[in-house]
């Protein structure tokens, strides 16, 4: 059994490593934590696999496990503490002011911010399709949600997206 199991995990590392580390990338933004939050996805893949029913693709449950890792860690005082103090630093050693710096930003800074500031239901199917690039259908088997949710939380998270980079726009353009 045990060995069976250890299969399990190797086949399953060799498979989808690369694309739950790109997962959980997408979450953290840092490759050292992705790597662990990944290690960690697999560690609980593993105990979980006598429990595994076969109802979905092992794939999906991957995906299902590592987002959930993802979530228990954005949430974790570990994360927090290492946010508030990578902006300490940042703010203590710039020579330029909190302005300038806000100013030098580019679009895709403002789109991935706006994206991590989005409530986690919709920040998992945007993610999930357009950063990992899974269907639609994909997305519904590993949220466990309706695809007719998915469709919904996609259009919201699109709009809300949209609205925020819209007022980031028209509050840092000239007036």
């Amino acid at each position: 059994m045990r060995e069976e199991q250890e299969e399990q995990l190797k086949e399953a590392m060799d498979l989808y490593g690369d694309y739950i580390v790109r997962l959980c990338y997408t979450y953290v933004r840092n490759w050292l934590t992705a790597e662990d939050l990944a290690q960690e996805t697999f560690i609980k893949f593993y105990r979980a696999i006598p429990k595994f029913r076969q109802q979905s693709t092992v794939k999906t449950y991957l995906y299902r496990i590592a987002v959930n890792v993802c979530h228990d860690y954005l949430a974790s005082w570990k994360h927090k503490r290492v946010v508030i103090t990578n902006t300490i630093q940042k703010l203590l050693s710039a020579e330029k002011t909190t302005e300038q710096i806000v100013l030098q930003q580019t679009e895709d800074e403002a789109l991935i911010e706006a994206i991590e500031n989005l409530p986690p239901k919709y920040k998992d199917v945007i993610v999930l399709y357009h950063f990992i690039e899974m269907s639609q259908d994909e997305i519904s088997e590993t949220l466990n949600l309706p695809l007719n949710t998915v469709k919904t939380r996609l259009r919201r998270a699109r709009q809300k997206l949209a609205f925020t980079l819209k007022e980031g726009e028209d509050f840092d353009g000239p007036h």
